[in-house]
């Protein structure tokens, strides 16, 4: 069983007087985080990089950059810049894309997420002027790395 499914069954089991009691232990154990967006307040289960409820992140901004180690500001702006063209001429930006790595540490064009507030959708750069600004990058040095660029700002 994995931790949100855990979750779900407590939660479930929980009459409406308990739900509140459940949830701040849960919280207070640090296997839930609460949104801190005051138009959501969604709880998520922890790992949880962005809120299920918004999309945002768990201090309740809206998703943000996240540059690895190697990837300069420079290099992040480009790849921001070749994503905003991408978008201009099919239009539907969404808030931000994330890239992973792939087998040999790269990051990768076909493992990109678009994160439309709370809905992610996985997509393909292959083929694109994304993935001609991926590939300038330098490999990330472990697989947990993420890169993840804003389009909102």
């Amino acid at each position: 069983m994995t931790l949100t499914s855990v979750l779900d069954e407590a939660l479930t089991a929980a009459t409406d007087l308990e739900d509140p009691v459940v949830r701040d232990v849960f919280r207070r154990a640090g296997l839930l985080w609460q949104c801190k967006n005051p138009d959501c307040r969604e709880d998520n289960p922890r790992g949880t990089r962005l809120c299920d409820g918004c999309g945002r992140m768990p201090d309740g901004r809206r998703i943000g950059d996240q540059r690895p180690p190697l990837v300069s500001p420079e290099e992040l702006d480009q790849v921001r810049a070749a994503l905003r063209k991408h978008f201009e001429a099919i239009g539907d930006r969404p808030d931000a894309v994330s890239f992973d790595l792939n087998a040999v540490k790269e990051w990768a064009p076909h493992f990109a997420t678009l994160h439309f507030g709370a809905r992610a959708v996985p997509t393909d750069f292959s083929d694109t002027e994304v993935a001609e600004a991926l590939d300038a990058l330098k490999r990330a040095t472990d697989f947990g790395e993420e890169l993840r660029v804003a389009l909102h700002h």
